[in-house]
């Protein structure tokens, strides 16, 4: 009964629609008609941008069917069909691609934050329960209980310079001080530029944006940061120029490895990460191929790159790279490798030998 009803209000606003169409240059002159009659007898014109029968008329052209001279409304039906098949697809790819015995179930921010491409756990909450989370064009967010079943989330400021935020970071030695980066740096046609660095001394209450950073173009995209577990340096991974490492809390910063004879054959770093020993992994290239690099100490001139192509990681076929260290194993690090032809899954490498040799993993079902 609900679908007959649904198939009779398409028909009625088709009609409708269709007789409007018809009579169109008819309502069009009758509108000017007025208009002027108007115009007339108050005495004044009206501008262009006050008149409906312009924006009528500028509605039509827009939607019109350049073959057929009119906007094909009978079109509108098979529209809503179609829409309906994607919908009712996109419905079963995502039960058919669910993970066995994983259940995901949300916390939010709705509707407040966009897309959120980072989290962070409060890492001066020993309860593990407060979540900090960045929206790529809705500033950062926090909740005190992400355990409830409906976590209330407060914008930590709706002022910053920049609200475009991509990633958060912490000092292990020291849990007071949190940073966070700006700008989406993936060519996706929704991204926002970011504007640098910002950096917390309260544990995350408030912010300041590194002057180093702000207008300067190479923190414009800012793909990652992490700090160093010891000594506090920070290292941010960036679209524009490699990786940026500041050893004095982000006053000033140096280039460690990136193109242009900086180590890399790209500019562009898309992810890094900390071993388990504290060195530190490098992936470079965003639609761009180049490879993984490592270094113990973090210097320029000290990376060395792990993907030779003769150890079980190629050197081509392959753009970006997310890198993944197992946190109890300093030897053991993951790489998830996107096909230079497409979108999707090149590879998955594993190394147990801090990258000098690599196996790949079966895809997940």
């Amino acid at each position: 009964m609900r679908w007959r009803k649904m198939q009779l209000v398409v028909l009625v606003f088709i009609f409708i629609s269709a007789v409007f169409v018809l009579n169109k240059k008819n309502i069009f002159s009758e509108d000017v008609r007025l208009i002027k009659k108007t115009e007339k007898e108050e005495g004044y014109k009206l501008s262009k941008r006050d008149r409906m029968d312009l924006a009528m008329a500028q509605e039509f052209e827009m939607t019109k069917d350049p073959a057929l001279g009119r906007v094909p409304r009978e079109r509108l039906y098979k529209a809503y069909q179609f829409a309906q098949q994607k919908r009712q697809a996109q419905s079963f790819r995502k039960t058919s691609a669910a993970i066995s015995n994983v259940n995901w179930t949300e916390r939010g921010p709705i509707n407040f934050g966009g897309r959120t491409r980072a989290i962070m756990i409060d890492p001066t909450d020993a309860t593990n329960k407060s979540i900090f989370a960045a929206g790529v064009s809705g500033g950062l967010w926090f909740t005190s209980d992400i355990t409830v079943s409906s976590p209330t989330w407060t914008a930590v400021d709706d002022f910053f310079e920049n609200l475009a935020i991509t990633t958060l970071a912490y000092d292990p030695s020291n849990t007071q001080v949190m940073y966070f980066g700006t700008g989406e740096g993936w060519y996706n046609i929704d991204a926002v530029q970011g504007d640098g660095i910002f950096k917390s001394t309260d544990g995350g209450s408030t912010w300041t944006q590194l002057s180093s950073t702000a207008g300067n173009s190479t923190f414009s995209y800012i793909q990652k940061i992490v700090v160093h577990p010891t000594s506090g340096a920070i290292y941010a991974a960036t679209k524009n120029n490699g990786i940026q490492r500041s050893t004095d809390g982000g006053t000033s910063w140096s280039t460690v490895l990136s193109g242009g004879g900086n180590g890399s054959s790209v500019y562009a770093a898309a992810d890094l990460e900390f071993g388990a020993d504290n060195s530190i992994y490098a992936a470079m290239g965003i639609f761009s191929t180049d490879g993984i690099y490592k270094s113990t100490t973090g210097n320029n001139g000290s990376w060395t790159k792990l993907n030779t192509g003769s150890n079980g990681f190629p050197t081509s076929g392959f753009e970006r790279i997310e890198l993944a260290c197992a946190p109890s194993n300093a030897n053991v690090i993951y790489a998830f490798a996107q096909d230079a032809s497409n979108t999707q899954i090149y590879a998955i490498y594993r190394s147990a030998d801090g990258g000098s040799s690599w196996s790949t993993v079966s895809n997940p079902n």
